[in-house]
Formats: structure tokens, sequence, C-alpha cells
């Protein structure tokens, strides 16, 4: 794996110094997804212009994602595909994750300069899901490829807490359909919408090394942290733009976001090198 990595930070590094490719196109994916158009709460996230993650609007200023996806300079670009393609920057966060996903709640929060407007936002589980709750989970890329969408999920099922497995922040659930750019994306009780929210995307036990006989899902839990975030939701209500400001930009694109990129170039080398514990790593064959 770590040759790998060297060849992945090799190859960002390249794409980052050509200016006008998309480092995003690296990532992998939900395996046999469908388009997600009826979940706009499904939105990605571009961390310090390059580190690409999946994540989901809680409410028109704040973002849920994973904690390992943070930007290492506070910056972020969120876009929601099936909300009219709208889009926001970001430039603060919270997270209480220490880089330990079995000590520590691996979520984060960015909060938007600008509002991202849809219908209904979804609430967010405040309550452990019953052993045997069907779920499904939104990512950003499908079958190895990455572009501008959201994909969701075939049925998964949350088989209980992974407190055995050695992860108390998360559950169990099979069958393992989440990979690469995937983390933060959210876990959900399928149904028209408010949908509710009860974990995010963050590991498997293929990537954490435990050997079963079939690769299980580690969603990380909201509920754990429920309290926590509806606090941080209040104390930044006051915070950017209101549902009645009338949504963000248009997604930009192209030689544009390269030139932002272009910014945090130095950053690269050293943030892919951290690649095996900040991302989802594609399953073994």
């Amino acid at each position: 794996m770590l040759a790998m990595r060297r060849t992945l930070t090799s190859s960002y590094v390249l794409l980052m110094l050509l200016g006008c490719q998309d480092v995003e196109s690296q990532s992998l994916p939900i395996v046999n997804g469908t388009p997600a158009a009826s979940y706009p709460e499904a939105v990605y996230v571009t961390a310090s212009g390059f580190l690409p993650c999946s994540g989901v609007l809680l409410t028109p200023t704040v973002v849920l994602t994973a904690g390992h996806c943070r930007s290492l300079s506070a910056t972020y670009s969120v876009t929601a595909p099936n909300a009219n393609g709208q889009t926001a920057t970001a430039s603060s966060d919270w997270t209480t994750y220490d880089n330990d996903q079995k000590s520590s709640s691996d979520t984060l929060l960015v909060f938007l300069d600008a509002p991202i407007v849809i219908d209904v936002y979804p609430t967010l589980a405040s309550a452990p899901v019953a052993n045997g709750t069907v779920v499904i989970d939104i990512g950003r890329t499908l079958n190895g490829t990455i572009d501008t969408n959201d994909y969701v999920s075939a049925p998964v099922t949350i088989l209980g807490p992974a407190t055995t497995l050695g992860f108390p922040w998360h559950y169990e659930a099979q069958p393992d359909l989440s990979q690469d750019g995937d983390s933060g994306g959210p876990i959900e009780i399928d149904g028209p919408a408010p949908r509710t929210v009860v974990a995010i995307v963050d590991t498997d036990t293929v990537e954490q090394g435990i050997n079963e006989e079939e690769p299980i899902d580690l969603f990380e839990r909201v509920d754990l942290v429920h309290d926590a975030i509806v606090s941080q939701i209040a104390a930044h209500a006051g915070d950017g733009g209101g549902a009645g400001d009338g949504g963000a930009t248009p997604p930009s694109g192209g030689c544009a976001v390269a030139a932002q990129r272009s910014r945090y170039a130095w950053l690269v080398a050293g943030a892919f090198l951290l690649l095996g514990h900040r991302r989802r790593r594609s399953r073994r064959q």
C-alpha cells in the first residue's frame, strides 16, 4: 500500500502542475449506484482545493462530512449537484476528531459562507437505530469514475454497533458498497423527505486490516454526537447567508478551479502521503 500511496502522490502532483486537470477524477466509489437525483441534500466537498469527499446539508449553511476530510487550510468548496448545481465556499469548520477512528468521532461540520437552499433538510438521528435497519448510502462517484453527480447505493443493512471490532463510534453494515471519495456521505433511512441521517460513510474492515469472510462497512454514527452538532448549528445560526438569500452561484469548473487549486500545490505531497489514514481506499480484489 505504501508503494501505491507514493504512485498516487506523484500522479496528483503532476495533475496539479498541469493546472487544468481535475484532481478528483482519481477516486473510487459507491458500487453499482444510481444517480441520486431525488436527494438534493447530498453534496460533495473539495477540501483545500484538491481532497475530495462526500457530505450532506443539515441546514442552508451547515454541511456534515467526515473528520478525516478536514481541510489543511480550513477552506472548502461544496457542490449540491441535485439542487440545481448550487455551490458555496466555506472558511470555517468544527470537529472533535483526533485522527483515531477508534477513540473519537470521525465527523466534521463545514460552515458555508453563503447558503445552499433546498426545499427540505434531513433530520439527524438522536438515538441508535435497531439492528437490521435498512439504509442507503450516498457518495460522489460511481464504479471508479467521478463526475459532477452523486450516487445512491442499493439497500444496506445495519448489523449493529461495531464495538466488538474495536470501533465504538461506528455501526457494522453489509454489503460493503462504499469506497474512496464516499467518505462523509450520508447514511439515510430511505423514504420521503425529510429523511433521517443515521451515520456517514467512514471506513471498512478491509481498510482497517480486519479479516472477515465478507467485508463489513463501518459507518460513523451521528447519534453519539447529535447534541454537539445541534449546539454547533445553533452557535453558527447567524453566520453566512440564510434561506432567503437565494442560494449560491453555479459551479465554475475547468481552469478556473485549477487556478484556485494552484494556491495549494505545496500542500499536495504531504497530504497524499497521509491518504492511507485520511480517505477510503479501494477494496482489495
